[in-house]
């Protein structure tokens, strides 16, 4: 049940935020094995003003040089192995480049783990520990 936040700069068409978002829950599906009617994205768009991102790595030699095309992507969720998140980090960017034409460099993602208790998806329940008993 993961939330994803995909933060980018304001102006880009309906069809390339809809390969983005289409993009993401594949690479969810695939590398967290998600159910396909699991998908709760909220899309940011920001003015250049509110969007401070800096274009180059501040990692020391990593040679990361992003582009005004960077996208946050930051995801909410219950537990993950850190294989999971390694082949995720490894496949959205893939999806990415072959969807939109969106540079690695510029795919930043954000994961935050929360405890299963966390998560009320409504009706004052805590979801994800009441539906498994």
């Amino acid at each position: 049940m993961p939330i994803v936040h995909i933060y980018l700069l304001e102006g880009k068409p309906q069809t390339y935020l809809k390969a983005l978002g289409d993009s993401i829950h594949q690479a969810l599906m695939e590398t967290w094995g998600i159910p396909e009617k699991d998908r709760f994205q909220m899309f940011h768009e920001k003015k250049a003003e509110n969007f401070k991102i800096d274009h180059f790595s501040y990692l020391e030699g990593e040679g990361v040089q992003r582009s005004d095309d960077v996208t946050v992507i930051q995801i909410t969720t219950s537990p993950r192995t850190i294989d999971m998140k390694r082949a995720f980090y490894k496949r959205l960017p893939e999806l990415l480049k072959d969807s939109i034409g969106l540079s690695p460099a510029n795919v930043f993602i954000n994961v935050v783990m929360t405890d299963e208790e966390d998560w009320s998806l409504g009706l004052g329940k805590m979801t994800l520990i009441e539906k498994l008993k």
